[in-house]
């Protein structure tokens, strides 16, 4: 899967790494936004958002007893068309765009980034290092989704035609280099953009626009790569992890499509 294909289905793509807390980052953001702006990211923004949480009961349940609703700032620092960019939290940075090219380059970028935030707050460790792609199934007129999709990525969905609402499969696997968490969902959409997974709701850039309208059955194969576990903070290491993280990403999305979807991919 490359965006060097000529009709790549690719329209988002996101990299976490979650480092150790710094309390203080909102002391710092300014500095890192103006470090960011000087290498192509100008629009820095800050956001508040409320996060809710229940505490666990002894049966392992969601206790609603204990809920706690929790004020969270996290930093939005763009390009200036908002087809690329970063979200600063108190633990973690992620890379976010929507004009993919290949993998080299968005490591690199993710890399600069990180590169920035070491240098003004000096990590220590990381605990995940993550990698996620969002590809969308779009047939034309007169095509079917099962002439893009192998059977294993339709599900039961393949059965029942026009009559289809939604469909879901999902796979997660232990590799060698981290957990693989494979989804491919199905939706009649009368939307002006693909189907969003709603935990990434609100996406704060653009959208391609050859992506628009999105209508009728469609299916995002949405790949999730991630390394659950404490490392010392090494950007080297960190753009080994994330090579092979794709890796895994490519295997998921191998398996998903047809030699049909190749070739009016590429």
């Amino acid at each position: 899967m490359s965006a060097s294909w000529r009709n790549a289905p690719v329209f988002y793509v996101l990299a976490h790494i979650q480092f150790n807390a710094i309390p203080a980052m909102a002391k710092y953001a300014d500095e890192i936004a103006d470090r960011l702006r000087k290498i192509g990211y100008p629009d820095p923004q800050e956001e508040k958002q409320f996060i809710a949480s229940f505490g666990v009961a002894p049966d392992g349940s969601p206790n609603p007893q204990q809920f706690e609703r929790k004020e969270v700032t996290r930093w939005i620092i763009s390009n200036s068309e908002k087809t690329s960019g970063f979200l600063l939290l108190q633990d973690a940075l992620i890379f976010q765009t929507t004009t993919y090219h290949d993998r080299a380059n968005f490591i690199a970028e993710l890399c600069k980034g990180l590169k920035v935030v070491h240098e003004v707050v000096e990590l220590s460790f990381v605990d995940r290092i993550g990698l996620r792609y969002l590809d969308v199934v779009k047939p034309e007129a007169g095509e079917t989704l099962t002439q893009y999709l192998q059977p294993v990525a339709c599900g039961l969905g393949q059965h029942f035609g026009d009559g289809l609402q939604h469909s879901m499969v999902e796979a997660i696997a232990k590799l060698d280099f981290g957990t693989l968490a494979s989804r491919a969902f199905t939706v009649y959409s009368n939307g002006d953009h693909p189907p969003i997974p709603p935990e990434l709701m609100p996406i704060t850039l653009n959208l391609q626009g050859r992506f628009s309208p999105c209508k009728g059955l469609v299916t995002v194969l949405d790949i999730d790569c991630f390394i659950q576990q404490r490392t010392s903070f090494s950007i080297p290491e960190i753009e080994a992890s994330l090579q092979k993280l794709r890796e895994g990403i490519g295997l998921a999305f191998d398996a998903s499509i047809t030699d049909y979807a190749r070739e009016k991919w590429l």
